[in-house]
């Protein structure tokens, strides 16, 4: 058994690397060297604090270090793939990752375009890749990381959930290893968990995740989002609060104002549903948000004709990717176009995903549409994952499930 190693502090000291760094770039019009260093110390700083301001900056010093030196610059490349990623500029980002390969055959380059792949929908070239790992697989984290993504959004949850588990010890006793990115393998640890209805685990991890990165504002979101499923609304108003204050993406407030109006403060939910159609306009940089934002309004039967430019948005950008065509689905679903709702609910599920929100998207549509038969096995297969996998639809479920056993 590996022992955990005290946990890497880096982040405390990440303004001032920044800040020398900064100086050192400003004095050398030619470095091209600490210029992708300084891309990716930002693109650092944004996963630790969520400045989005910090992606931008990341993409100036990775075109600067690539204009200096455009041969043989594979960690400039991958910044930019990196930075365009956040913006969610997936196929530049895979331009970026595939010119970074072929330039010195970097694993790390790989790792991120079989990832990039995944967010355009393309599972089979994603596989393709991940069919031939690199000799070293068994110290690549990242690699494996891909991989267990891969599987959840395959249908493998339980194969997902071992190999992590079999990765996390030797993040753990990495003395180097940074405490955001030891913090996000527990963080991914405590989803899988949930997904599949494991209370305890994820609870365990969330922990974790939070003790060594304590303002890890993902974890603290999919904190919130596991307590409001259980209907613990004070418990996932604090986690939500939380992550609000440190990066205000809709989903989030989402759950913020949920708990808000369970708990019976209804003016402070009205206020937080006034303040995600403010980050509508003021926050969404570049459409990032637009699946998030399309998902809140359908969830909530609001504003669906933004719900539906939003959701379309997100769609051109990606294509046939799962939770994009979830959303086109649900959304769709929502304004009672239903046939074409089913068009999409069938791409969503083609993979077998056994994520509970997919599958009951999938399985009301498939109810108004006449297949009962498969609406009941989906809504079935997504209580069989996790009883309690949201607060409002895992109830409809069962009542759908009842109602139709009486039949």
């Amino acid at each position: 058994m590996m022992t955990p190693a005290p946990v890497l502090a880096d982040y405390l000291g990440r303004d001032k690397t920044i800040a020398l760094e900064e100086r050192i770039v400003r004095r050398d019009k030619n470095d091209q060297i600490f210029r992708r260093s300084l891309a990716a110390q930002y693109l650092q700083r944004f996963r630790e604090q969520g400045d989005i301001g910090d992606v931008a900056r990341a993409q100036e010093m990775a075109e600067q270090s690539i204009a200096l030196q455009p041969q043989l610059n594979t960690a400039a490349r991958m910044a930019l793939a990196s930075a365009y990623l956040n913006y969610h500029n997936f196929h530049a980002a895979l331009a970026s990752e595939k010119l970074a390969y072929a330039a010195e055959h970097n694993p790390a380059a790989l790792t991120q375009e079989a990832s990039i792949l995944m967010e355009l929908g393309k599972y089979a070239a994603a596989e393709n890749i991940l069919k031939h790992p690199p000799t070293a697989r068994a110290q690549n984290p990242a690699w494996n990381a891909v991989q267990v993504r891969y599987e959840e959004l395959t249908g493998h949850l339980a194969d997902a959930r071992a190999l992590l588990a079999q990765i996390i010890p030797s993040i753990d006793a990495n003395l180097y290893e940074p405490a955001y990115d030891r913090s996000w393998f527990h963080m991914r640890a405590a989803q899988l968990a949930f997904e599949a209805g494991d209370d305890a685990a994820a609870q365990r991890e969330f922990s974790e995740s939070l003790k060594i990165f304590p303002t890890n504002y993902m974890a603290l979101l999919w904190q919130a989002r596991m307590y409001r499923a259980h209907k613990q609304w004070q418990l996932a108003l604090d986690a939500a609060k939380r992550s609000a204050n440190l990066y205000p993406i809709p989903q989030v407030l989402g759950y913020e104002a949920d708990s808000e109006r369970a708990l019976g403060d209804l003016r402070a939910a009205s206020e937080t549903d006034a303040l995600i159609l403010a980050e509508q306009k003021l926050f969404n940089v570049q459409g990032v948000n637009d699946r998030l934002l399309a998902n809140y309004f359908a969830q909530r039967h609001v504003h669906l004709d933004d719900a539906l430019r939003a959701a379309q948005d997100d769609y051109r950008k990606r294509g046939d990717e799962i939770y994009a065509d979830d959303t086109m689905a649900w959304v769709l679903a929502t304004t009672g176009d239903w046939r074409q709702a089913r068009i999409y609910a069938i791409r969503a599920t083609r993979w077998n995903t056994q994520d509970s929100e997919v599958q009951y998207h999938a399985g009301v549509i498939a109810l108004h549409m006449g297949k009962i038969e498969e609406g009941k096995r989906r809504l079935g297969s997504a209580l069989a994952a996790n009883p309690e996998f949201d607060a409002f639809d895992a109830d409809d479920a069962r009542s759908k499930l009842a109602t139709l056993s009486k039949v």
